[in-house]
């Protein structure tokens, strides 16, 4: 079961990872040079940024995928804990 989680969780954050940078491309020739590294620094801050401009910059289903990804990461890592102790 932990081995499974584990697989899982890494399979979330790599999915995070890659949502992550999709929208730190679109956010770069948006808001310029200065809040590309906010958000290169915050992800929160790429990932409010995301939904706020969802359809400005059609990317509802990377949004979707991210937000799937960063609820699954918080399940698997309890989980995880869970499983650990």
């Amino acid at each position: 079961m932990a081995l499974v989680a584990s697989i899982l969780a890494i399979a979330t954050s790599i999915g995070s990872i890659v949502c992550w940078i999709i929208v730190l491309t679109k956010l770069f020739p948006s808001e310029g040079v200065g809040l590309g590294i906010l958000g290169i620094i915050c992800g929160l801050y790429t990932f409010i940024w995301g939904w706020q401009n969802v359809n400005q910059h059609d990317i509802k289903n990377i949004m979707l995928i991210w937000s799937f990804c960063f609820g699954m990461g918080i399940v698997l890592n309890g989980v995880l804990t869970v499983a650990a102790s």
